[in-house]
């Protein structure tokens, strides 16, 4: 096997980041493909605490190489902030660092307008990150966009003239807020060159010599593939497509590439931000679920609505992205209930029972949950999946079952050694 894809399959904070510093060791080159600072990749090393929005998490393994490729967008000034904290703990990364020059990039007006859209919406707010995500990948496909490249280009005040143009017809006529200045814009625009310069490389390419001289390259998702912007709950979604259908264009390489889909799930479900959630709990049982699994955001701060496991949503995620093995997180969140719930179905109202369901549908049906034994002590120090107590093994077996897919890790803890490889793992 030479590469593999590490994708979240529910609203995103599957615990990615910890899998993807757990397992890139292995790997030669990690490689981000889509998304930006909305990410909140958490990796813990020796008790230190990483948050990576836009850096691959790979970048603490010293032999591993990471890329930004070009479905990716790049808000500077984070990726600067993550670049410090690793120069203050003797970290090397110029040298493993690769940004394909066509990764558009986040600028101030993104952010503004972001916020204020949002804010606009009043009551029916998506819950957005405030980012500036969503309007740089709109201009993005509005042809507006800037791209890392185009800082190395004769043309660069012309192009950001034109975006700024643009873009303060919108802050001044729409939202009567002040307008950007181009020359600021410029002068900062060309510190960021000078950073960059030496980094920026066609990603597409380097993924096919890789590949082509036998190495292993691993693919990092960012959010979850129920946030997908087009197989998601739209409208309550993100600005990419966060699965393996977007490696091919995100990357720059034939989807016949992809060996190997690992998804990832928590052993309950999240959810930040505005949206549908069939499964969420409420009063004491979300109160628990929160506080135990410290269900706040990384990138924002916010606090994660927590709810049961969703079976028939993750069927539509596994089957959407030719999953062929999972990962469950956070298993040690559940030690302590009495019973674990988990929805099998969805009963319609026609009294047929749905086994998989959309997230996308606005009215599923209603939730037709199971419940399993809880097992009351602590799973954290176990390593080895027969020393789990037998009701947390059932469990899992009973994950693995219903989504017929075999289980190739356990997470149950924080910590990057906290993790149980079960047989099977082909790297």
């Amino acid at each position: 096997m030479k590469n593999l894809a590490l994708i979240g399959l529910q609203w995103g904070d599957e615990g990615k980041g910890k899998l993807v510093d757990k397992l890139s060791a292995r790997f030669d080159l990690d490689v981000r493909y889509q998304g930006g600072p909305n990410a909140g990749h958490t990796v813990v090393v020796g008790g230190k605490k990483w948050v990576f929005q836009q850096m691959p998490a790979g970048i603490l393994n010293s032999n591993v190489k990471v890329a930004l490729a070009s479905g990716c967008v790049l808000h500077p000034e984070t990726l600067f902030d993550e670049w410090k904290k690793l120069e203050e703990h003797g970290i090397e990364y110029r040298a493993r660092t690769m940004i394909d020059p066509r990764v558009h990039l986040i600028l101030p007006h993104h952010i503004l307008i972001d916020r204020l859209r949002d804010e606009a919406r009043g009551e029916k707010k998506i819950g957005t990150t405030a980012k500036g995500i969503g309007p740089c990948y709109e201009e993005k496909s509005s042809r507006y966009g800037l791209r890392v490249g185009d800082l190395f280009l004769p043309s660069l005040a012309e192009r950001l003239g034109l975006q700024l143009n643009h873009a303060n017809s919108i802050l001044q006529e729409v939202y009567k807020e002040k307008t950007f200045d181009k020359n600021q814009i410029l002068d900062n625009l060309k510190f960021v060159r000078e950073e960059l310069t030496g980094l920026v490389g066609n990603v597409s390419d380097e993924v096919y010599e890789y590949l082509r001289n036998g190495k292993k390259v691993l693919f990092e998702g960012a959010q979850g593939v129920l946030l997908d912007v087009d197989h998601g709950s739209y409208p309550y979604v993100t600005s990419s497509n966060t699965g393996t259908t977007s490696i091919p264009t995100g990357v720059g390489v034939s989807p016949k590439i992809i060996d190997k889909v690992l998804g990832l799930t928590k052993a309950y479900a999240t959810r930040v931000g505005a949206g549908p959630f069939p499964t969420e709990a409420t009063g004491e049982v979300e109160a628990q679920l929160q506080k135990l699994g410290n269900e706040f955001g990384a990138a924002t701060g916010r606090r994660r609505r927590c709810g049961w496991l969703d079976l028939p949503m993750l069927r539509y995620a596994i089957r959407l992205n030719g999953v062929d093995a999972l990962a469950i997180t956070k298993l040690d969140v559940l030690d302590y209930f009495d019973a674990i719930k988990y929805c099998t179905g969805y009963r319609k109202p026609n009294g047929e029972t749905a086994l998989t369901v959309s997230p996308w549908d606005d009215n599923p049906g209603e939730p037709i949950y199971k419940e399993a034994k809880g097992w009351k002590r602590s799973t954290a120090d176990v390593r080895n999946f027969t020393d789990l107590p037998k009701a947390a093994q059932s469990y899992i077996n009973t994950i693995s079952k219903e989504l017929d897919l075999p289980i190739w890790f356990v997470s149950v803890g924080e910590e990057r050694e906290a993790t149980i490889e079960l047989p099977g793992f082909p790297f």
